[in-house]
């Protein structure tokens, strides 16, 4: 299953790390809850550097791979109930960044058969930041645990 992972950087040129991570997540958890697959994709890709990478394991993929997953994996989705992201820790050093992020969806999606089942999956990041005209723009997420619950049972992934 691909990863849930929808979490960048964007927002106010004269605001803080911290400040644009929250406003460019308000924008992109209201995409994702709508299942608005446009607009996670046009949140996303204003708040990736050109060099953008994710990194899963010995997998790296780019901005355009990372992206067509993401909104590959919300197409699979019934409902999105949940949409959030816990930083955990972030620092802030001239016109570089780095964070631990901590990301949940929860919500149902249907089998094959078209049976709905509920889940819940949580999933860690660390990452790197970059100022870019001013304004921070996340250059690296590289996946660390995650945790996946269908019908209240774990997943492995």
């Amino acid at each position: 299953m691909p990863v849930f992972s929808l979490i960048a950087v964007a927002g106010l040129s004269h605001a803080d790390l911290r400040s644009e991570l929250t406003a460019a997540r308000k924008k992109q958890e209201k995409a994702t809850l709508a299942k608005d697959f446009k607009g996670a994709e046009a949140a996303l890709r204003e708040t990736l550097t050109s060099d953008f990478k994710y990194i899963q394991g010995k997998k790296v993929q780019d901005s355009n791979t990372y992206i067509r997953n993401f909104t590959a994996t919300l197409a699979m989705l019934d409902k999105v109930t949940t949409s959030s992201e816990r930083i955990i820790s972030l620092k802030e050093s001239g016109t570089k960044g780095a964070g631990q992020v901590e990301i949940r969806m929860v919500g149902t999606m249907k089998d094959p058969g078209k049976k709905s089942h509920p889940f819940d999956w949580t999933g860690s990041f660390t990452e790197e930041y970059r100022k870019v005209g001013g304004k921070w723009k996340t250059s690296s997420m590289t996946q660390g645990a995650q945790k996946f619950l269908m019908d209240g049972k774990p997943v492995k992934m």
